[in-house]
């Protein structure tokens, strides 16, 4: 059969948010529904072709292959284990010409008539990764997921103290997230300036919104993980609505259950990650935050008892944080 007599595809949704923001936890949650699909983090979108993706995962030192491995082993190829693993790197081998936008274009129709949801990131470093999946992908629908900075802050600096625990050292990417380093930062380097991770929540949450200012209304929503923690009936079926898909009981309860996800544990040798490694050790949702966090304490991880700054400030009450 001619692929271009296929019907078409439904554009993915792609949820935007920073690292060690709930996003593994939502994404998973919406991939739940029964009209959605959500695979791990692919990182596709961080380069134009899949050899270029194939070889800026080289550089990284994170497991930027594994998310998309999994996703092939588990729709190409029934299910995920190390002979599937390997298979599936041999597919992704085979489709090294590729543009990224096509090679998800394919994963998506293996979930057809189902949408996909991706959730990558990595996306949000870099302006031109967003732009690229809307130039590929002109119906997207995208949901900005946004978190409290104290809460994203938290996590950070409890992610920093579990690497050194068990790794003796911090990831490069998670140096970033902790002190915002440069751009041109070298990764080789192992300086840990003063933790002060409210620098790349404002950033990158500011990357998002100004991507999204050019995205028309229609496809894009910002959702608050404290309200889908607090009143997830409520705001699951929100989303539904706006994604005019099921919004029945069955369907929004069957969203509350992440941990049923094929992705919602350690995978197999070679493919061991592409979620949050807090998600795959626990993926059952979390209990909601007792208290609303404030704005004005002061930051309890750091000795001067500095604070957030007033630009963290601004941009988080324009979100509905206090």
């Amino acid at each position: 059969m001619n692929v271009d007599t296929l019907p078409p595809v439904p554009d993915p949704i792609f949820v935007l948010s920073p690292p060690l923001s709930f996003s593994s936890f939502f994404a998973a949650m919406l991939g739940q529904h029964p009209q959605l699909y959500a695979i791990p983090e692919t990182h596709l979108f961080v380069a134009e072709t899949l050899q270029e993706w194939w070889e800026s995962g080289v550089k990284t030192s994170f497991n930027m292959s594994h998310g998309l491995v999994r996703a092939v082993a588990e729709l190409v190829y029934g299910g995920q284990n190390e002979i599937t693993v390997q298979l599936a790197r041999a597919w992704l081998r085979r489709r090294l010409p590729f543009t990224t936008g096509y090679l998800l274009e394919l994963l998506a129709g293996r979930v057809h008539p189902r949408a996909l949801v991706e959730k990558s990131p990595s996306m949000i470093f870099n302006p031109g990764s967003m732009q690229r999946a809307a130039r590929m992908f002109p119906l997207a629908r995208f949901i900005h997921l946004v978190e409290h900075p104290r809460r994203h802050c938290e996590a950070v600096v409890a992610a920093i103290n579990d690497a050194v625990a068990h790794e003796k050292r911090v990831p490069f990417w998670l140096q970033q997230l902790a002190s915002f380093s440069a751009p041109q930062a070298d990764e080789s380097s192992q300086e840990h300036p003063e933790l002060d991770p409210q620098q790349a929540w404002h950033a990158l949450h500011k990357n998002i919104g100004d991507f999204l200012d050019a995205v028309p209304e229609t496809q894009k929503r910002r959702v608050r993980t404290e309200d889908v923690l607090r009143n997830p009936d409520a705001a699951l079926s929100a989303i539904a609505e706006w994604l005019a898909i099921r919004s029945d009981a069955e369907a929004i309860d069957a969203m509350k259950h992440p941990e049923r996800s094929p992705f919602a544990r350690f995978g197999p040798d070679g493919a061991r990650y592409g979620n949050d490694a807090a998600f795959l050790r626990n993926p059952a949702l979390p209990a909601a935050p007792a208290e609303p966090d404030d704005l004005d304490a002061p930051f309890a991880w750091r000795e001067d008892r500095e604070g957030f700054s007033t630009n963290v400030k601004a941009l988080a009450r324009q979100m509905g944080y206090e």
